[in-house]
């Protein structure tokens, strides 16, 4: 819903326009009413609504001056112009300092609602300029290996703009992130405007002091194709964004964690550290490390009943997981090749439905007795699959491709498969994989109009930002700095 003031001296004028025009099916929500221009601009100013209905004649400041005034101030807010044909000369002025409509006195419904309807459209047009904005700072933060972000940057007057939110006057704001089929239009019916971050993932900005309204609408919701939707921490400066829409985002999964839809982001999930369970996760790599199978029971005991409870996050599950492969790796067990590992969140949760599976999973591997495997390099030979397999991946490089999900479908082990690229490609399948995925979307980028994102989308990468950090590592520029030069790096002079 996007938010209305309306600003009449008449208050019968005002209560005729709530009771008349349907705002709500239209998509709009009257917030707030004023009887005269200055309490028009203190409730604007307050309300931050993204549609003020505006009276041209009113007491204590005139309509004109009032739109010359939030223009000054950099209010950003959508003007409309009630008024009459004898001041049809101001409305074209309000035009002038930016206005967006007008409508004439006496009012017709349609008018007001055409009025309203191309509003709403001019509206998304300008959300979706700055969503692109937001996105483009943050892929350029995604792809640097720098930790610190300089606080004053473009995005705060980008966020002000997209939020209507004033850094130093309103405590900041948070990170609602939503992922699932119809994550996105749930996002904008309740929060106004949705920022995607990958497929069927989208995030939101909310003022703080909007956050216990937005989580009641949310908790209220009936959507079971929905799959989770995660909270951050309040954050009050530019610095602090990506950072934050990342929490977010891996607070959503707690779907997958502990099968509750809603999560808030916790103080050990911004840190990135492993301190809710250190002590369960240092002792099955201590029992691995021992063989002391008794041990090992105990720790994902351990560590099954703190999933259960909610202690760990998407974020433990995914460093747990291709750790203990480590472990495992450096063990000598068979099982495992070095390309087990899971390289993002959507990637584990393709492997696993929930952390139940995960854990399950981990533990046969770590308690399988390696002397009842044999080598599964002594007994296939499957040389002759292996154009099959290349023909595959060529073909089906957009889809979430894997290993195990490739070794599976052609009936080979996945440490086979490796051996095979190894041998007879010279670089493994996870490589390959990749240099293929980067080698189309560098076409994409300079070969068409596809925002990032779509690109990632159209190279097989669900989340945006792993596919910033991945693009930067292989090429050494950011998407946007690569569509920027052309391909070729540049360096300062």
């Amino acid at each position: 819903m996007y938010k209305v003031l309306l600003a009449d001296d008449e208050k019968w004028i005002v209560e005729s326009l709530k009771a008349t025009i349907h705002w709500q099916s239209l998509g709009f929500d009257v917030v707030g009413e004023a009887y005269n221009g200055l309490e028009a601009f203190d409730r604007i100013v307050e309300l931050r609504p993204d549609v003020a209905f505006i009276d041209i004649r009113m007491p204590g400041m005139n309509g004109l001056e009032l739109i010359r005034r939030l223009h000054s101030a950099e209010v950003p807010v959508h003007c409309i112009v009630a008024t009459g044909y004898a001041e049809f000369e101001y409305a074209k002025q309000a035009m002038q300092y930016g206005a967006v409509r007008y409508c004439l006195k006496p009012f017709e419904r349609t008018e007001i609602e055409a009025a309203l309807e191309a509003v709403k459209h001019r509206i998304v047009q300008s959300n979706r300029l700055l969503q692109l904005e937001l996105l483009n700072a943050m892929y350029s933060e995604a792809g640097s290996e720098e930790d610190s972000r300089p606080a004053g940057t473009a995005m705060d007057d980008t966020l002000s703009r997209l939020m209507g939110l004033r850094w130093t006057e309103e405590g900041g704001a948070v990170a609602v992130a939503l992922q699932g089929c119809g994550s996105e239009r749930i996002a904008s019916e309740i929060m106004g405007s949705a920022l995607r971050v990958g497929r069927d993932k989208f995030v939101c900005f909310v003022r703080r002091q909007d956050l216990a309204g937005t989580k009641e609408r949310l908790s209220a919701l009936s959507a079971p194709q929905l799959k989770g939707i995660g909270i951050s921490l309040p954050f009050a400066t530019s610095s602090s964004v990506r950072e934050r829409v990342e929490a977010a985002m891996a607070a959503s999964y707690s779907w997958f964690t502990t099968g509750e839809q809603m999560a808030e982001e916790a103080d050990d999930a911004v840190k990135g550290e492993f301190q809710p369970e250190a002590a369960a996760f240092r002792e099955l790599s201590e029992a691995i490390a021992g063989q002391d199978r008794l041990r090992t029971e105990c720790a994902f005991v351990r560590l099954d009943s703190s999933f259960r409870e909610g202690r760990c996050t998407i974020r433990h599950a995914f460093r747990l997981y291709n750790h203990t492969l480590s472990l495992l790796y450096a063990a000598g067990n068979p099982n495992i090749g070095e390309e087990h590992y899971v390289h993002d969140y959507d990637e584990l949760v393709a492997l696993f439905g929930n952390a139940r599976a995960m854990l399950d999973d981990l533990r046969q591997l770590t308690l399988m007795d390696a002397s009842a495997n044999t080598d599964p390099l002594r007994s296939l030979r499957e040389e002759e699959r292996l154009p099959q397999i290349v023909d595959y991946v060529s073909k089906h490089f957009r889809e979430r491709l894997s290993v195990q999900e490739v070794s599976r479908r052609f009936y080979i082990h996945p440490n086979y498969l490796s051996h095979l690229f190894k041998k007879e490609m010279r670089v493994n399948f996870t490589k390959y994989l990749t240099d293929i995925r980067m080698e189309h979307a560098s076409k994409l980028l300079l070969g068409t109009g596809l925002s990032v994102g779509e690109v990632a989308e159209q190279s097989g990468y669900d989340d945006y930002f792993y596919f910033a950090k991945l693009f930067k590592k292989h090429t050494g520029l950011t998407p946007s700095e690569f569509r920027a030069y052309g391909g070729v790096r540049h360096t300062a002079t």
